[in-house]
């Protein structure tokens, strides 16, 4: 079993190649360093277990069949060919240049190389390791890949810009132009239909999507930065692409052709390989002596302790998570909302009342008005240049700062009521009381005090250097923190309008915030990719840089002061800080390039602005937590997405829950006996299901009236799991004591029939969408069982390779997810065959229960052991 920890594997070089064992269980990284080296990594415990002696070793290729390893060593220009049953080196080959990239063809017979600044091209016979011919391209050849059908080799010219193709049963160019693609293009990938050709291209961070057959470029793609390598998954549906300078890694939907999510990575990934499952990936550590792992399906949040019972609103927005050991429900939101705003955006701020955003768009030289509830523009307001934005704390102004100018905009109306000229402003603040406005300004190398009624400069400019560029205000009003990138903190009083203190800082600060208490000042640096912390009392540096994803970008502090929030350019991301421990937290997906970044007033959003991708992503930045019954195990959400309900299994109570007011309730709990188990909504959300598994009974509830309504249900027994028909006229209720299922008529309100025994111990099960089946998990016998719905006879089965507990149906009906809590994965089957899809995905620490998301493309695991919800791509 793959080990599962992401934290990078130390090595004594720096590795450039690699490769993987066809079973996954070793990992092969070359190195050119000292005399060169191949290093074999095991899968299971992360350590080294050989290191291979070999002459500049460089790029590495696997065979099919896994029994010889290919590795290309420069200087010397050879290539070595490994036994990887003996780890020793059975043949070399002589080149004729200085070997770059390698490419085997799909059954291993040839293997194409790229010569180093001689433009051409070997291709290696490997049964007879010769060199069969030289294939001459010219240009600066690089990137090398075989179509999966094998009729074309792909390979890129670094200083032509081009993608020049070759035809493999010939081994000659194809009697077409060279495709001309974006500048410096470097690997490259081919989808498994062979139609569409990925080449990334290192300087300009993108990636052109080619059409082969036409020899035309489809799109660009923008990803992070410095983007090195490309890694497609086995079912061609995502592509991965390593950024080298921002420690991650971008996943491209290949049929959308968008970025759908950055991973955040232990160091600066370069070449990739994947596991045979496609769950885990390894990438050479760019420029370090590590092997970097990291997980390509999935991506877990904390939510609390022993999260178990977890539902989708009805719109997909929103999870509602049970954590059994909190008493709570956590509502966290399932994504992103993203707003456009002008061109070229490049500064954001937000109202007192967390209703409006202000967007300063440098493009079209204006100011968006945005509504946080819809995401729209209700107005923009043309200002003589918009380069940095503050609201005032009264809501009432919002002042814009340019190339020129400072300009004052009424909010009420939309308009500018003010404009003062300033030479080059770099910065722009509102004191808290609204009656000054703070504006760095390059020009003077000063920092300007405004008063806001007059709109002019009050008393002489106070200098802070050069290289200014942002600047705070504490929420006292007492004094002014300007960021130098050059020398640090300039801290300035803004009664004496004087400099009180500079504070030196090394790491090249460019972005500034301040704790509420006015006692912390952080500082963002990108350069050296920390965070600096001010004690502004004694202003002074405190503590040890804290380290964060590269390329840190603006910074906010929450309400409470206990996090602090970095727009991670690196992670594609906001990056969470407990500012107590100085530890990273978490990440939150934000979009492409954040860069600025606002908070609400009540710090529960994140507002981030992606000036390159000219969108403003909102973000939740905290998981709401609403006091709910002793030990909730279940939750169902009303048809209408108004109201949850959370079944409390040690009070026995349902909490009725008002999602469109979180974090409140709408009343006292519905008392319903001894110990709800499971709970499930009518269709036309009149009635709520509750399985008491202390009596043996359902009890059925008006949620009109919040009253149990008739008498409970006897269905005897453990009730595990209950689930209602499309239709609502029948309710299917586990025992896993007895290890049967009860039907109940719900318009007669009593079981129907004997109870049916299915299986060993049946526990969760889900209905199709047309009633016509039943899926049952049986963890007695490590199964799930399909039944006849009508007749509840067990028709087949899914064998499993550990005892299934959740389960949930994908919206087209194909897919059935079953968490693993032995395995700590999910297992997703088809329900045509009911075989497994792929090995079980590896999520958390003991995971209970899943949610399908309605478009079907992720699904969402509790994990009771780890705290955690885990997204997996589906």
């Amino acid at each position: 079993m793959v080990n599962p920890s992401t934290a990078p594997i130390p090595l004594d070089l720096r590795p450039f190649g690699a490769a993987i064992a066809p079973d996954g269980q070793r990992l092969y990284f070359t190195s050119p360093d000292d005399t060169g080296a191949v290093f074999v990594v095991d899968t299971t415990s992360h350590s080294v277990t050989a290191k291979l002696a070999c002459p500049g070793a460089r790029a590495a290729v696997m065979s099919p069949s896994g029994d010889r390893l290919y590795v290309a060593g420069d200087p010397g220009n050879q290539l070595f060919v490994f036994d990887t049953r003996t780890d020793t080196i059975v043949e070399t080959v002589a080149l004729e240049g200085a070997p770059l990239k390698m490419a085997l063809t799909p059954q291993g017979t040839r293997l194409y190389i790229t010569y180093n600044d001689v433009g051409q091209v070997a291709v290696v016979d490997t049964a007879s390791g010769q060199v069969i011919r030289t294939i001459g391209l010219g240009g600066e050849l690089l990137g090398v890949a075989v179509a999966p059908d094998g009729r074309q080799v792909y390979v890129t010219d670094l200083t032509g810009g081009t993608l020049r193709v070759i035809d493999a049963a010939t081994d000659t160019p194809l009697a077409m132009p060279p495709i001309a693609v974006m500048p410096f293009p470097r690997a490259l990938a081919v989808s498994p239909d062979s139609r569409r050709v990925f080449v990334v291209h290192g300087q300009d961070s993108t990636v052109s999507v080619v059409e082969p057959a036409s020899g035309t470029v489809l799109t660009t793609i923008p990803v992070g930065d410095f983007p090195m390598e490309t890694l497609m998954s086995a079912d061609g549906r995502r592509l991965y692409v390593s950024n080298a300078e921002d420690d991650s890694v971008s996943v491209i939907d290949t049929e959308r052709l968008v970025v759908v999510r950055t991973i955040p990575v232990g160091g600066p990934p370069a070449e990739m390989v994947r596991t045979p499952d496609g769950h885990r990936a390894y990438a050479a550590g760019f420029r370090t002596k590590l092997v970097v792992p990291f997980d390509t399906r999935t991506f877990s949040r904390p939510v609390g302790p022993q999260p178990e019972g977890v539902a989708l609103s009805p719109d997909g927005r929103r999870l509602l998570i049970a954590t059994t050991g909190a008493d709570a429900l956590a509502v966290m939101s399932t994504g992103e909302t993203q707003f456009t705003a002008g061109q070229a955006p490049m500064a954001i701020d937000v109202s007192p009342d967390g209703a409006t955003l202000f967007v300063a768009n440098t493009g079209s030289n204006d100011v968006s008005l945005i509504d946080t509830r819809t995401g729209t523009v209700t107005a923009t307001v043309p200002v003589t240049a918009a380069q940095s934005v503050a609201a005032a704390k009264d809501g009432k102004h919002v002042y814009v700062a340019g190339s020129g100018a400072l300009s004052a905009v009424e909010v009420a109306t939309a308009r500018v009521t003010g404009t003062l000229p300033v030479g080059s402003p770099t910065a722009v603040a509102v004191g808290p009381d609204g009656r000054h406005v703070y504006v760095t300004d390059a020009a003077t190398n000063s920092l300007l005090v405004v008063d806001t009624a007059q709109l002019t400069v009050v008393g002489a400019p106070v200098p802070v250097g050069s290289n200014t560029t942002a600047l705070a205000v504490s929420l006292d009003g007492r004094q002014v923190f300007v960021c130098n990138s050059d020398t640090g903190v300039t801290v300035v009083d803004t009664v004496s309008l004087t400099v009180t203190a500079t504070i030196e800082v090394s790491d090249g600060p460019e972005y500034v915030c301040v704790s509420p208490d006015a006692r912390h000042v952080y500082l963002s640096c990108p350069s050296a990719s920390t965070i600096r912390v001010v004690d502004a009392v004694s202003r002074t540096l405190t503590g040890d840089a804290i380290p964060v994803h590269p390329t840190p970008q603006a910074c906010a502090v929450g309400p409470d002061g206990r996090r602090l929030y970095v727009a991670s350019a690196g992670a594609g991301a906001v990056e969470v800080v407990d500012t107590a421990t100085r530890t990273s937290l978490e990440f939150l997906p934000a979009g492409p390039f954040p860069a600025a970044l606002a908070l609400s007033p009540d710090g529960g959003s994140a507002y981030v602005l992606g000036s390159e991708a000219e969108v403003i992503t909102a973000v939740d930045t905290n998981v709401t937590r609403v006091p709910v019954g002793g030990r909730p195990l279940d939750v169902a959400p009303a048809p209408d997405g108004q109201r949850a309900y959370v079944a409390g299994s040690s009070d026995g109570t349902v909490s009725v829950i008002d999602l469109a007011s979180l974090p409140h309730t709408t009343g006292p709990a519905i008392a319903v006996g001894g110990r709800p188990q499971a709970v499930a909504v009518s269709s036309d959300g009149s009635r709520l299901y509750a399985a008491d598994h202390a009596s043996g009974d359902v009890v059925v509830i008006d949620t009109a009236t919040g009253a149990v309504a008739g008498r409970p249900i006897p269905v005897g027994g453990i009730p595990a799991d209950l689930v209602l028909s499309p239709d609502g006229a029948h309710l299917y209720v586990t025992d896993s004591d007895s290890g049967t299922v009860s039907v109940i008529d719900t318009a007669l309100g009593q079981v129907t029939g004997a109870p049916a025994p299915v299986g060993v111990a049946p526990s969760a099960l889900v209905v199709t969408a047309d009633g016509s089946r039943l899926f049952v998990a049986d963890p007695g016998q490590d199964a799930v069982l399909s039944t006849d719905s009508a007749t509840l006879t067990v028709t087949d089965r899914a064998n499993l390779p550990a005892a299934p507990q959740g389960l949930a149906l994908g919206p087209d009906g194909r897919s059935l997810m079953a968490v693993l809590p032995a395995l700590g994965a999910l297992a997703v089957i088809d329900t045509a065959t009911l075989q497994l899809r792929e090995p079980p995905i590896p999520v958390g620490g003991a995971p209970h229960r899943v949610a399908v998301a309605p478009d079907g493309l992720v699904a969402y695991v509790t994990n009771a052991g780890s705290g955690t919800v885990t997204l997996v791509d589906l």
